[in-house]
């Protein structure tokens, strides 16, 4: 019986958008953190199966009121389509290749990607964009003020709740959060930071917060002060300072 109604049961439905069938839109039941339905079309093109969002995920975020405007903004979009060997294209578009014998493969990587993005989407709700655009001038500041040193980003460590936890950077075995002003994200932060320290094997594992004072100084001390508890801190300024970069003023 389940096998029967395996399509119905799992809210799956495939639609073709041209006569001869080489193009479709596959319904899901995944969505985005709004509600909004996951994109996923598919196009058979020789021997090569795509699987693309036909630019829907932009739109996605960009309605949702996310800034979209540079390479520095749709960073976020990139860095998940790559992890799961996607593309994010110069059009706009999150697109996967694949030959027809490893298509279920393909899927797989494609579905992975927009799930990444919803876990960002959620994670990301209610703070400010202007964060990923904070996180990019730590990036400058880091390279800057440690000339040589091997940078990654979204390193990712697990608590002891199980959760897993993408930090900013891993700056030559130091883990780097950039954290925003505002008491949402120094919470976040806080928690994440906590739940890390708390898994016995991360016991020893070097982290470093960059905390954005240049909005409200006061308030950054406060929470500079709590946070200290669970990792050191250095101040946006003080690490402007060390890059030799000129100070920005918010």
């Amino acid at each position: 019986m389940i096998c029967t109604q395996l399509t119905l049961l799992l809210g799956l439905a495939c639609h073709p958008l041209d006569d001869a069938g080489n193009v479709v839109m596959i319904e899901t039941p995944f969505c985005f953190n709004d509600g909004d339905a996951m994109p996923v079309f598919v196009e058979h093109a020789g021997e090569q199966i795509r699987f693309f969002d036909d630019g829907a995920v932009f739109l996605h975020f960009r309605s949702r009121g996310v800034t979209l405007s540079s390479a520095t903004h749709t960073r976020f979009i990139k860095t998940a389509a790559q992890a799961h060997g996607a593309s994010f294209t110069d059009e706009g578009e999150i697109e996967v290749w694949s030959r027809a014998d490893t298509a279920s493969e393909g899927f797989a990587r494609y579905i992975a990607t927009l799930m990444d993005l919803a876990r960002w989407e959620s994670e990301h709700t209610g703070i400010s964009t202007d964060d990923s655009l904070f996180v990019e001038e730590v990036a400058h500041c880091l390279a800057a003020w440690k000339k040589g040193a091997n940078i990654t980003r979204n390193p990712q460590v697990t608590g002891i709740t199980g959760k897993v936890y993408a930090l900013d950077f891993d700056l030559d075995g130091t883990l780097v959060l950039a954290v925003g002003s505002h008491h949402s994200a120094t919470s976040a932060a806080l928690h994440k930071l906590v739940d890390i320290r708390n898994l016995p094997v991360n016991a020893k594992l070097n982290t470093l917060v960059v905390l954005d004072n240049r909005h409200d100084e006061q308030a950054a001390k406060r929470e500079s002060m709590v946070l200290s508890g669970a990792s050191p801190v250095i101040d946006m300024t003080t690490l402007q300072q060390r890059a030799g970069v000129r100070l920005t003023l918010h």
